[in-house]
């Protein structure tokens, strides 16, 4: 594990790096936030370079751990073969993949603290550093995330914004200039927030029981770790019908805190979310008397029943 204060020391591989940088000389140090932040702001590959060392051992095992994680997420169309993003036929991904990437990173905040930054300064103020992503400086609520530029890729750039509690995503590829990047993301953006709002759904804590049968007890309290919400069409939140559906193949015994059931929120009859709820209580297999005097009472219901 790194601090943000951890001082990263420049390798000569990482002073002969190419393409955008903050020409890093070989044995500087610089903090790991300043590297974060040339990375952020003006795309630095040194400085990608110097943190991928630092953080791996080497940038060979840097991608490696990429690639792994690109898997954890279920991406088809990555394959990452360097740490900066310059022309490898190795290296390669889609608009779907790099939203993906995109909304993974936002779970860490702290990232728009550095993507959100215009002009600010790097080696104690002696090199400047523009933001290559304009989107931030033109559209309100802009605060992300990430350009890129070569040849072969053309002008991209991963765009994210926020209008009260709804945040969006863009991803605009092969874009002939800046300008049309720009435009481009401000377009998407434009259309996600005029036809599609943020949802509360329910909020974090208790939500209902689920039945499990031949466990003890067979009504058993979930909850939610988080607030659940959802984007949907403008005007569609009032549709919005909720389900508590128990996982299927269950085990016993269950933990607490183990995932058991979804809740899905359907509109028009159609899942637009879902999200894991969890156990609040140890549930264990019932015994052969719990199991009998449950036989029992369903019998005794089923009669009564029978005489209505």
């Amino acid at each position: 594990r790194v601090k943000w204060n951890d001082m990263i020391h420049t390798s000569a591989k990482a002073y002969e790096m190419g393409g955008s940088q903050v020409y890093l000389k070989e044995g500087e140090e610089f903090p790991l936030h300043e590297m974060f932040k040339a990375i952020a702001v003006v795309s630095a590959n040194d400085a990608s370079c110097t943190v991928a060392e630092h953080l791996y051992g080497s940038i060979e095992d840097f991608v490696d751990a990429m690639n792994d994680r690109a898997k954890s997420l279920g991406l088809k169309d990555t394959h990452f073969g360097n740490e900066t993003g310059l022309p490898d036929p190795t290296h390669y991904s889609s608009a779907y993949d790099l939203a993906e990437i995109s909304r993974e990173l936002l779970k860490h905040p702290i990232v728009l603290k550095y993507t959100s930054i215009w002009l600010d300064t790097f080696r104690g103020g002696k090199f400047m550093l523009r933001n290559t992503n304009e989107l931030i400086k033109e559209y309100r609520g802009a605060d992300g995330l990430k350009t890129g530029h070569t040849d072969e890729a053309g002008f991209c750039l991963s765009a994210t914004a926020k209008k009260g509690d709804f945040r969006l995503l863009s991803v605009i590829l092969g874009a002939s200039s800046d300008a049309q990047r720009v435009e481009q993301s401000e377009r998407i953006l434009d259309y996600g927030f005029r036809n599609f709002q943020w949802k509360l759904i329910q909020k974090s804590g208790e939500i209902g029981k689920v039945f499990i049968p031949g466990a003890y007890p067979q009504h058993v309290p979930v909850k939610l770790n988080a607030d659940f919400g959802a984007v949907v069409p403008r005007g569609s939140d009032l549709l919005i019908q909720t389900h508590l559906v128990v996982n299927q193949g269950l085990k016993l015994p269950i933990k607490v805190g183990q995932p058991i059931a979804s809740l899905k929120a359907y509109v028009d009859g159609k899942v637009v979310a879902a999200v894991p709820a969890y156990s609040m209580v140890k549930v264990k297999p019932a015994n052969f008397i719990i199991r009998l005097w449950r036989a029992f009472w369903d019998m005794i219901q089923s009669l009564f029943k029978r005489k209505k």
